[in-house]
């Protein structure tokens, strides 16, 4: 079994960071689970459901206890899509200028990390998880490791994407195209509504299994 604890953080505590659970008992990647917050990911699947998610600092034990209940086994990487480093991040480092350089044009370019954001948050991640038995790894990972990504650039290789893919929900309707009749029978897309497949939900599916791949080659190393 390969397993890997994925957590989309917040730059800040104020606000909610999702986590996502995927594993493979040797037929191939499937999700597990995923969370709106570190809160609803610990939850009993019996209690109530969350109204509003709200930010915190992780518990990190926690989190990979009930990754272990919902397995039935140990979590190989904790795969974290924010800033991390072993010393503190004051700004933007050679990686993320790199990334921006080689990504930019295609709309993924990196959001430029400083000592507030995500500042201490990092540090504090990276120190809990380390503490937990999966340091930070700035290389091939060797044994349990934790892991920062930048999935946006990943999903455009794995996707074979001109750019960036859609996600946003706050901005569906830019995604979704429906079919307006024209003369002769003919239909024609158009941005808005939602009678239609939607863009984003395409996407989504395509993007959900490029992240499982994406795993899946980090675990395999």
């Amino acid at each position: 079994m390969r397993a890997v604890l994925g957590i989309d953080a917040a730059w800040t505590e104020h606000e909610p960071s999702g986590a996502a659970l995927i594993v493979d008992l040797g037929s191939g990647w499937r999700l597990v689970e995923a969370a709106s917050s570190y809160t609803a990911f610990v939850s009993h699947k019996d209690a109530d459901p969350i109204v509003r998610h709200r930010g915190s600092l992780p518990d990190v034990p926690s989190l990979l206890a009930a990754a272990h209940g919902k397995l039935g086994g140990i979590v190989d990487l904790v795969a974290i899509d924010m800033p991390l480093s072993l010393t503190p991040i004051i700004g933007r480092r050679t990686s993320d200028n790199l990334i921006s350089s080689e990504y930019g044009a295609r709309h993924a370019s990196t959001h430029t990390p400083s000592v507030t954001r995500p500042g201490k948050l990092s540090d504090e991640l990276r120190i809990r998880f380390e503490a937990a038995g999966y340091p930070l790894a700035v290389s091939d990972p060797s044994g349990r490791a934790l892991l920062e990504v930048y999935p946006h650039p990943a999903l455009i290789e794995l996707a074979s994407a001109d750019r960036r893919l859609p996600y946003k929900h706050s901005k569906s309707r830019k995604y979704c195209r429906t079919k307006a009749p024209l003369s002769g029978g003919k239909t024609s897309s158009k941005p808005g509504g939602g009678s239609s497949r939607c863009w984003m939900l395409e996407y989504k599916e395509r993007g959900m299994l490029c992240r499982c791949r994406l795993q899946m080659h980090a675990v395999s190393k």
